[in-house]
């Protein structure tokens, strides 16, 4: 691997000295030409923000087709530095850029702040999810690698990412008043069927948008030949009956079939009695299995559906105004299938699975009768406690619902002045309502007869033993915001500047809510309130004798007591204790925030040799709750930016960036940590629970060297972040030590980003026109991580969230005339360094020094061939080979969910179950007129 990195170094290096070398010779022999006018639509650059462009990957929807981007996955896979934080049921919890990620890197759509990651204190139904963006709504991205909030405030700590939606004028094509474009894409590496159909028109002084996109698709499958393997397991059945007629206290029969013991009818033929429990092996293919070591994905049904709407109009060519509807709904539904749905092995006392344990166990269930089957009358649990009985003949299933809604208003006010003398140039006032609401619902059934599953089954006196157990959170979040910003090109003296002034103010508001927490089980009565659902009615004939009791001709009677269905509802209110507030608080936590900012930067440029960029922004939040357990309070932040970028030659140009970050405590952080059995009363001092915490804060420097020019380009780049005061989980040393979220933690890290794009055509002219490479490289390498002292149960910073070390290259060709294209792409990856992945934990005891997962990924690479071709001038084929050769191989994204660290973490699956999809297709067709 060592001669693959000394290989790509010596590329950069020769397509650099090729530029150089071919920029010289282009100047010596340059021609000039007449002037020619060209009207072109605004669009998004890396410098648009800050004059050196160092850490910024920018693109457009035209880069959003060509790539053919169908989720957030798929929208960095060719960005090494920028990975997705999967959330562990399909749904994504953000992005992890430079070392850090979820609420550490930020993410703004037309300026408004994305629902953050919450991960709610629960059992099972926990979320952390983010609401996805719909990219066909997007007509331009920016990523700002390293600390960014003087450009997007709070929560830019690792970097930020800035979607802008479109335009009228997106899809109004040149010379019409009107557009219409539709787009069909298939993927076969997940089933996704998605359709996006939007129409622009203007008229007079009128300009109207609307689009609708709908996308229907499953779980993303693993490499096939993962799955063609048989999975076995040990499942616990009933012992072989007895048949023996003449067997004493062997048979019974129900006293509601058949009330005598005596009888032709068919419920007075003799059942024999179940004795026990055994276990046996048994296997099935990879897919139907169920339990540890699952290899084939979760089942999952995906589907979204949202709508995009705008109108403006425009007074004059100086004063228009706006309004925006949009409205995403998104919905997973997914089951769980590590949860085993058979009867399996219970640990011993050493976590083991232990056989003879288990049939001892299941056989003191204690119910050897059964209505239909055998498996009935075995299973294991506190008979005196029915919610909590486990029965051999129920399957065991495991769902998850989770439902992503947003919606959004917004209204707007532009000026464009016509005099260059006046105050500002440009003015923009929007005024937004924001609201993301996350359902998360879990169903843990064991209602259907094995091995058979329903989602929909339901708890009724006939289903002898079933139960199930539901749990629903919902997290909701709300944004009123107001943002004005001036923008103002002037000239002074010599130099240009470009002024921008920003304003804004934010109300926000976060509901966090579990509105169901039950468990659904059967209870058994009569006389006694036995919660045993049999009892032995005798014989009714009294010359039997015992001997003869329970044989064939002479079988015991059994009663069926009545079977009621009772409703354990966990969202407690204990009266002696007060109000719960641990896992089983059930009220609304509101915390309800205030956010003013005011950023202003200048951009300067003297000349063609020098550029340089300033900017300065204070952010102000206030945050209050009428739960007195929320650790709410005020926090100021003093955000800058500053980058400078010198030209010695028209081709060569040297950058350095210095900026900072910050971000105030999560809504998560702030309703804190509330461990089992907290009860607010004067028992629980709940003024220790809250300790107030600071913002986290970033410093990110950058230098790098750049060759520009007509025939290609190419950057280099090192930087090197510095976080601190990073929140965490810990206790208080001490008996009255208090667990909590406390700022304890530094990390510290430098690395390497290169970026270029080599014209071939003008480098050797030879070679056809169009023809070009693209060059993407990054590396991450940790210097120091730093813990505070006197707390306990807190590990030390573990680097999971560093993507290991990538490199992309590719040959690509354009037809001059856009008419067809084709782009072949390599990818390599480094493996994901073990040291990256140990932390210590310090106990009272002492420090431990523990992996947070056994699993790693190996090196890989694959090659990707992408495409296009357009006909009759309105409509383009694209088509796309992912994995071309077919490839065996993990990224660490995926293997990333065994980690502790992530936001659900996955335990008890088999590594290949992580495997990336084998040789994948996506196609779409694309009309527009």
């Amino acid at each position: 691997m060592k001669q693959f990195k000394l290989s790509l170094s010596y590329i950069a290096i020769q397509s650099a000295f090729l530029i150089l070398s071919a920029q010289t010779y282009a100047k010596q022999n340059e021609t000039e030409l007449d002037t020619v006018t060209v009207k072109a639509k605004t669009e998004i650059h890396r410098r648009q923000n800050e004059v050196t462009g160092l850490g910024k990957v920018t693109k457009i929807s035209k880069d959003l087709d060509k790539e053919q981007v169908q989720n957030i996955r798929d929208l960095t896979r060719y960005d090494p530095g920028i990975s997705v934080v999967e959330q562990g049921r399909g749904a994504s919890s953000g992005y992890s850029i430079r070392g850090v990620d979820r609420n550490r890197v930020a993410l703004l759509v037309d300026g408004l702040p994305q629902i953050q990651s919450y991960k709610s204190l629960s059992l099972f139904a926990q979320s952390g999810a983010i609401n996805e963006i719909e990219y066909e709504n997007i007509r331009s991205i920016e990523f700002s690698k390293g600390a960014s909030s003087q450009e997007y405030g709070s929560g830019a700590l690792g970097g930020a990412v800035g979607f802008r939606t479109k335009n009228p004028d997106d899809v109004i094509k040149e010379g019409q008043n009107w557009g219409l474009d539709s787009k069909t894409a298939y993927s076969s590496k997940n089933k996704q069927f998605s359709e996006s159909l939007s129409f622009s028109g203007r008229s007079g002084g009128f300009e109207a948008l609307v689009q609708y996109t709908y996308r229907k698709g499953k779980e993303t499958e693993i490499h096939k030949d993962a799955t063609k393997v048989r999975q076995s397991f040990y499942r616990v059945v009933p012992r072989e009956l007895n048949w023996d007629k003449n067997q004493r206290d062997n048979w019974f029969v129900f006293e509601d079939e058949c009330p005598t013991g005596q009888g032709s009818n068919p419920g007075c033929v003799p059942r024999p009695i179940v004795r026990g429990a055994k276990v046996i092996k048994d296997s099935t293919n990879a897919k139907d299995y169920t339990g540890d070591g699952r290899i084939a994905p979760n089942p999952m049904k995906y589907q979204s559906g949202s709508w995009l709407f705008k109108l403006a109009y425009h007074f004059s060519p100086q004063h228009s105004v706006n309004a925006v509807f949009e409205q995403t709904k998104q919905r997973y539904d997914i089951q769980d299938m590590a949860q085993a749905k058979y009867s399996n092995l219970l640990p011993n006392n050493k976590g083991e699975p232990d056989r003879k344990k288990t049939e001892v166990e299941y056989s003191l269930f204690g119910r050897n009768f059964y209505p239909d089957d055998p498996s009935q009358a075995i299973g294991y649990g506190n008979t005196l406690n029915p919610s909590l009985v486990r029965s051999a003949y129920w399957s065991r299933a495991r769902f998850f619902d989770e439902r992503h809604t947003k919606r959004r208003l917004g209204f707007g006010y532009q000026y464009k002045s016509e005099n260059d003398k006046g105050i500002f140039d440009r003015l923009n006032l929007n005024l937004d309502q924001q609201d993301i609401r996350l359902l998360t619902k879990l169903h843990s059934l064991s209602c259907s007869r094995y091995p058979y599953f329903d989602k929909n089954c339901k708890i009724t006196p006939d289903k002898r033993d079933a139960n199930a157990t539901y749990e629903r959170n919902i997290y909701k979040e709300r944004h009123k915001q107001v943002q004005l910003s001036f923008e103002k090109d002037l000239e002074i003296g010599k130099t240009q500047h470009l002024f921008n002034l920003l304003m804004s103010y934010d109300r926000m508001r976060s509901n966090h809510k579990r509105d169901q927490f039950e468990r659904v089980y059967l209870v058994y009565s009569k006389e006694d309130e036995s919660e045993h659902p049999y009892y032995d009615v005798g014989n009714q004939d009294k010359d039997v004798g015992y001997y003869n009791s329970g044989t064939y001709k002479y079988p015991r009677i059994i009663g069926k007591r009545q079977a009621i269905v009772a409703h354990n509802n966990y969202c407690k209110f204990d009266m002696h204790y007060g109000k719960r507030k641990d896992f089983s608080d059930c009220s609304a936590h509101i915390t309800k925030g205030q956010h003013y900012a005011i950023g202003l930067s200048d951009r300067i440029f003297f000349g063609d040799k020098l550029d340089l960029g300033l900017g300065v922004r204070y952010d102000y939040h206030r945050f209050k709750s009428d739960d007195d357990w929320v650790n709410t309070g005020t926090y100021k932040n003093f955000s800058w930016n500053t980058g400078v970028t010198v030209r010695p030659r028209e081709y060569i140009a040297s950058s350095y960036r210095a900026s900072n970050g910050f971000r105030v405590p999560s809504f998560d952080e702030m309703f804190g940590r509330r461990v089992p059995g907290a009860a607010d009363n004067k028992y629980w001092r709940r003024d220790l629970l809250k300790k107030k915490l600071t913002s986290e804060k970033a410093l990110n420097q950058e230098v790098g060297v750049a060759f520009n020019g007509n025939l290609g380009v190419l950057e280099v780049s090192y930087f090197d972040n510095r976080y601190r005061d990073l929140i965490v989980s810990a206790k208080e040393k001490g008996i009255d030590g208090i667990a909590g979220f406390y700022n304890l933690q530094s990390i510290n890290l430098n690395g390497v980003n290169l970026l270029g794009k080599l014209n071939w055509h003008g480098i050797w002219s030879a070679l056809p026109d169009g023809l070009y490479s693209n060059l993407a490289y990054n590396r991450i390498k940790v210097k120091n991580v730093d813990t505070k002292p006197n707390y306990v149960f807190v590990r030390s910073s573990v680097l999971d969230a560093i993507q290991p070390e990538r490199y992309v290259a590719s040959l690509g060709y354009d037809e001059p005339n856009g008419k067809w294209g084709v782009n072949y792409i390599l990818t390599y990856s480094k493996a994901k360094k073990a040291s990256e992945l140990i932390g210590t934990t310090t106990y009272y005891t002492g420090d431990v020094v523990k992996g947070v997962t056994n699993q790693r990924t190996r090196p890989w690479y694959i090659y990707d061939v992408i495409g296009y071709y357009t006909f009759a001038k309105h409509f383009t084929v694209r088509g796309g080979i992912y994995n071309l050769t077919n490839r065996k191989y993990s990224t660490w994204e995926a293997v990333r969910q065994t980690a502790e660290t992530n936001v659900i973490p996955i335990y008890n699956r088999g590594h290949a179950s992580y495997a990336a999809p084998g040789r994948n297709y996506v196609l779409s067709v694309e009309a527009k007129f």
